[in-house]
């Protein structure tokens, strides 16, 4: 009996299980070292040779081409438009000529109060000297440097002050309240009594007034210093430049005129003496001649007619009125409605 085979190769090579992979087995195959698929003959075979620039290429060449151009059209676009706008939309040009000064051309509209040089401690009577100004519509507050009789209230370096042991009551730490005040918007003001001053008349008798062969005293026992001094002016200069190195740049020059029997003899006055302060220390400073205005009255309608007085005799726009009244926020009601008036409303 025939034994059935259960294999035949009717159709061999027909199908198969896999699809085929690979390549075309060439002649160098067989030389390729086992484990690496290297082939050293590589350099021995027939290699077809592409074109360096194709379709493909140009295509993607011109697309970034117009990508480029569109970017650099649309920035150039926007930056044109932006220098139109801010063009239209800036300030005015500042003239940069000698015309143009610093501080002291500045009109300011200064609504102070007057405190003590020792509140100005960096501290706790200085945080509710703020809270106080703020409620009240102050936009300054005024302290002394220099005191109608001579004494100093900051801590001064000067060598005049430590000679007469000038120095009384002095700010705590008037650099850091200085800019503890002007972050609150709040303008310091140093106020200077310039002539009046017996401590220095005392203590250097060349620079005191003298009549009648003897130191001169008004009807207060006030002794002033004389205004054509060199050493009076130095003395002076000097405390403006020390109060400017702690942050004070608006002064006012109180007593800068002698009483009116004196007056005349003397290069006294405001305009002499800031004129050389100026020349001296420059417009980053700005002066300010100090009034003295008394109101007695508590009526409004006295009240009223009494600073009308005073606003009109006084049309000089470099100046200050240090006003003394009974009924303070009546005043300063009426202030606040004057244009262009800077007052101090002193205790």
């Amino acid at each position: 009996m025939k034994k059935k085979r259960f294999y035949n190769n009717k159709k061999r090579n027909e199908k198969w299980t896999e699809s085929p992979k690979g390549r075309k087995i060439r002649f160098a195959d067989k030389y390729i070292e086992a484990g690496n698929g290297s082939d050293k003959y590589d350099n021995r075979r027939t290699k077809e040779k592409k074109p360096l620039f194709t379709k493909e290429h140009f295509n993607a060449f011109i697309k970034y081409a117009i990508i480029t151009v569109s970017c650099f059209a649309i920035i150039s676009i926007g930056y044109s438009i932006m220098d139109l706008y801010i063009e239209r939309k800036a300030m005015p040009p500042v003239q940069n000529d000698n015309s143009i000064a610093g501080i002291n051309t500045v009109q300011l509209q200064l609504k102070s109060q007057k405190i003590e040089s020792m509140a100005m401690d960096a501290g706790v009577m200085l945080g509710a000297v703020i809270e106080n100004l703020n409620e009240n519509g102050y936009t300054s507050v005024t302290f002394d440097l220099k005191r109608d009789d001579g004494t100093i209230g900051y801590n001064s370096n000067l060598a005049t002050v430590d000679m007469y042991n000038a120095e009384s009551s002095p700010a705590g730490n008037l650099k850091k309240s200085a800019m503890e005040l002007v972050t609150d918007d709040i303008l310091p003001i140093g106020r200077i009594s310039c002539y009046k001053d017996s401590i220095f008349a005392t203590g250097d008798i060349s620079s005191c007034i003298i009549a009648d062969g003897k130191p001169y005293q008004d009807a207060q026992g006030n002794l002033y210093i004389n205004p054509d001094s060199q050493a009076v002016y130095n003395y002076i200069k000097g405390i403006i430049e020390e109060a400017k190195g702690m942050g004070i740049t608006i002064f006012v020059l109180d007593n800068c005129t002698l009483p009116k029997e004196l007056s005349g003899k003397y290069s006294d006055g405001f305009k002499a003496l800031s004129d050389k302060l100026y020349k001296d220390l420059g417009d980053e400073i700005k002066l300010l001649e100090g009034i003295s205005v008394s109101i007695h009255s508590e009526k409004s309608e006295e009240i009223e007619k009494d600073l009308k007085k005073a606003l009109n005799n006084h049309g000089n726009k470099n100046i200050i009125f240090s006003i003394k009244a009974k009924n303070k926020n009546k005043v300063k009601n009426l202030l606040d409605n004057q244009n262009g008036v800077n007052y101090i409303i002193t205790e």
